[in-house]
């Protein structure tokens, strides 16, 4: 059954459900601060605001990549902080090692130290780096493209004999350098070394020479220890590393000097191939000796040696142990060699280093007595082992044409020196011996300078002619080769030596000598073939030590009477058996005060062939350079007569004398007479070096690896990805890619050494504010674009707010009059039921 309601019930209660529902949707609004909350609402303002919103957000997930953008910045700048107080470090250690450059061992090992703590410093900015990471992006190490040396180059460089370590550092590109080892060896002196050096000692000159050793060769100071107190013995004391020379010289020995004004003449060789002469002044030396008790002085050896280092481009950097730039000095040790590309470390041997050396062949040493006689020529071998050659001016034969060389020849790694002689009649000859595996070289020679000249001084005679046997070198024909006896030394005293040999056997044959003075020799000899002698030394009495080489020329077995003369002016040798049988010992040291060579024949009458009781002899001398004869007429008693001593009145020779004896008939007697005046000192010492290319290597660099961007880092700054800042990682490694500061160059050794490194420092501290900078500018502009993101999504999100928010005044008046006419609206509709109750109630 349907209720019929009044229309004006219905109507108000209409309007109460219209305003219930308006209050609802009034509260709802104030409820969620919307007045569109659906599309349904507004769908215009609805989704604008929707689209507001979503920029807003993605603004704020913007805003975390640039937070992180910001932390990455922020621990590289912190990583460049201390780096460069790293750096301040290294620079303090620059400044101490510039107030300690004396040359001293303790300032150069204190350098040394403090290259090293560079180093060490340089390897802890690397670490500081390498800490620098944030997120897994490290902005202070980029990654370019990297170069190295290759293995093979450095292997190859490695076998240059005297080179022992090779390295590469600082290299930025690629590139080749050759590497030459130049120079010949020879040795010299600083001069102002030599000047301060004598003045200290008390030295009338002193002079370094020689040639560099191929093996055993040295780079460092040559040192001198005077030692001894003023009015006391003197000993001068050289050293060459661990090699040392002394020479004791006495107050009475240095006052004698002094008082005849004559110099003691020192020399001494090396095993380095250093040659030290020196004369002595004894005044200077008395006065140079100190209370201290020692004296000391140095000399710098400047040697013919350089390495030089080329790149591709040409350039050419060179070392040299003769320079006396410092900076640029070939050194024992490390040695490097800065090219704009890269550093090329080399480690030198000394000791070996000049066998690396490409030679253009020549002669060296000291000329000793034969300076300005002797002229070596031109190096007759190629890559044969040096030479060293010990010379003596002997003779061959009468005349002043008729001259030899001793020669004892030993090549470098040989065990002993090997004797052989060099025919000089024709003024030259060939130095280095026999060995073919030598080194030999030509020469030419003064003959007339050598005239009556000879380096032993002692005249050997081989009485006995013959070949056969153990015998002296001259075969006893009284000619070419009488005189000529290698290892000749020692002699006090005239003796007529008795060999007694046996048959040689297996190579050895026994051996008895006596000189009839208390010395004598008795053993086994070995044949050591190639024409060399064997060496016999005396025991006991006068001559004790002294020794003489005697040569193997077959294998039978005698006995032979050898003279020896030490001192003798006037060597006289016998042209027949005759003249041979009639002068012993006793007579040929009466030969003296011959001035030329000549040829003497004593002419010998019969009895009574100058009267009765009386009998003629008559002197011949012919000069056997001139042919200049003369002749003297004498006579003697008759019979025969020993030791008769004779003067010479006329001739070239006027004033010699001669001695012999004679038979009691007539006869004529032979003989010939070497005028031997002078004896050389300070034998010379020469080295024949073959020519030599040397040896050579090239180090290549090449790219070990590829450039690439993993610790660049790119943050986003908008949502479309359109604006995006790139910050490329820089390299602030320590390294030639990064701040390129090199290591310390060779131990700080010079100044020019630390001033590399300050050079790499100053450079550094601008690549060091340039990244620094860099890193500054990406913060602040990251720091920007976080603070424009927080603002700009705060606009956003406020516009998106702006559509769709409700007004809440306007909507709680609205629930407040909602709520009113509703209940204006139940009072209302109250009433009119109770109307209707009361019209009901009438019937």
């Amino acid at each position: 059954m349907s209720v019929n309601l009044p229309a004006s019930l219905r109507s108000t209660t209409m309007l109460l459900r219209t305003l219930t529902a308006d209050q609802n949707d009034a509260l709802k609004r104030l409820s969620t601060g919307l007045k569109i909350s659906s599309a349904i609402e507004g769908p215009d303002q609805f989704f604008k605001a929707r689209d507001l919103d979503q920029r807003a957000s993605d603004l704020d997930a913007l805003k975390s990549g640039i937070a992180q953008g910001i932390s990455t910045l922020q621990a590289a700048s912190t990583g460049v902080t201390s780096v460069k107080g790293l750096m301040d470090q290294a620079r303090g250690l620059t400044t101490v090692a510039l107030s300690t450059l004396d040359n001293t061992p303790a300032a150069i090992s204190a350098r040394k130290e403090l290259a090293d703590q560079f180093n060490t410093i340089l390897n802890k900015i690397s670490d500081i780096v390498g800490d620098s990471n944030y997120g897994g992006k490290n902005l202070l190490r980029g990654k370019p493209a990297t170069y190295n040396a290759t293995d093979v180059s450095v292997r190859a460089a490695s076998q240059i004999t005297g080179i022992t370590r090779v390295e590469m550092t600082g290299v930025i590109n690629q590139n080749d350098y050759r590497i030459e080892v130049d120079g010949n060896g020879e040795i010299s002196g600083n001069a102002a070394d030599i000047v301060a050096t004598q003045d200290a000692l008390g030295l009338a000159q002193l002079s370094i020479g020689g040639i560099n050793a191929l093996n055993g060769g040295r780079m460092d100071d040559i040192k001198f220890e005077l030692r001894g107190t003023p009015g006391r013995d003197a000993r001068l004391v050289v050293l060459d590393g661990e090699e040392s020379w002394t020479t004791s010289l006495t107050q009475a020995q240095l006052t004698a000097a002094a008082n005849s004004g004559q110099k003691i003449e020192l020399s001494h060789s090396f095993r380095s191939g250093a040659q030290v002469d020196m004369l002595i002044d004894g005044n200077s030396m008395k006065q140079a000796l100190q209370a201290t008790g020692v004296v000391r002085a140095q000399v710098q050896r400047d040697i013919d040696l350089e390495i030089r280092v080329t790149n591709n481009e040409g350039v050419t950097i060179s070392r040299d142990a003769r320079t006396q730039d410092q900076s640029t000095r070939l050194r024992e040790g490390e040695n490097s060699f800065r090219f704009d590309g890269g550093t090329v470390r080399l480690t030198i041997d000394p000791s070996r280093i000049q066998d690396a050396a490409d030679v253009s062949s020549n002669t060296y040493g000291d000329l000793g007595s034969l300076t300005n006689i002797l002229k070596p020529g031109a190096v007759l071998t190629k890559e044969m082992a040096e030479t060293r050659v010990r010379l003596g001016v002997e003779r061959l034969g009468f005349g002043a044409g008729n001259i030899a060389l001793n020669q004892y020849a030993q090549k470098t790694g040989g065990s002993s020196a090997t004797w052989s002689y060099a025919d000089i009649s024709g003024g030259n000859g060939v130095l280095g011996g026999t060995d073919a595996n030598a080194s030999r070289a030509a020469f030419e020679i003064d003959k007339a300078a050598l005239q009556g000249t000879s380096s032993s001084g002692t005249f050997i005679y081989n009485r006995d002619p013959g070949e056969g046997g153990l015998t002296t070198v001259a075969d006893g024909d009284y000619d070419n080769g009488e005189f000529l006896n290698p290892y000749v030394s020692g002699w006090r005293a005239n003796a007529e030596l008795q060999v007694t040999y046996g048959a040689l056997v297996n190579g050895t044959r026994s051996v008895s000598v006596s000189d009839g003075l208390g010395g004598s020799f008795s053993g086994t000899l070995t044949d050591r073939g190639n024409n060399q002698p064997s060496i016999v030394r005396l025991s006991g009495g006068v001559n004790d030590g002294a020794s003489i080489g005697l040569f193997h020329k077959d294998a039978s077995a005698g006995q032979r009477t050898i003279f020896i003369l030490p001192g003798q002016d006037s060597w006289v040798t016998a042209d027949d058996d005759e003249s041979r049988s009639r002068l012993d010992l006793q007579d040929m040291s009466q030969w003296n005060g011959f001035q030329t060579d000549a040829a003497i024949n004593v002419s010998i009458g019969g009895a009574d062939s100058a009267g009765l009781g009386l009998r003629s002899l008559t002197v011949t001398q012919t000069a056997i350079d001139t042919g200049q004869t003369t002749q003297e007429n004498v006579t003697i008693s008759n019979g025969a007569f020993n030791n008769l001593f004779y003067v010479l009145t006329s001739g070239p020779n006027a004033g010699a004398n001669i001695r012999f004896d004679g038979p009691a008939t007539a006869t004529d007697l032979n003989y010939r007479v070497a005028a031997m005046g002078k004896t050389l000192q300070n034998t010379p010492t020469v080295v024949v070096r073959s020519q030599a290319d040397g040896e050579t290597a090239t180090l290549s660099t090449r790219q070990v690896s590829v450039a690439t961007p993993e610790n660049d880092l790119t943050v986003t700054l908008n949502s479309n990805g359109s604006s995006k800042l790139e910050i490329k990682a820089v390299n602030v490694d320590s390294g030639p890619l990064g701040l390129g500061i090199d290591k310390a160059a060779n131990g700080w050794r010079d100044r020019s050494d630390v001033a590399v490194a300050i050079q790499d420092l100053t450079r550094a501290d601008g690549r060091l504010q340039g990244a620094l900078r860099s890193l500054q500018v990406n913060m602040d502009v990251l720091r920007a674009r976080d603070n424009f993101t927080s603002e700009f999504s705060i606009v956003l999100r406020g516009g998106a707010r702006s559509l769709v928010a409700a007004d809440q005044q306007a909507e709680s008046a609205q629930v407040l009059t909602a709520n009113v006419r509703s209940q204006l609206a139940s009072t209302l509709v109250s009433l009119m039921v109770q109307q209707q109750q009361r019209i009901l109630s009438l019937f």
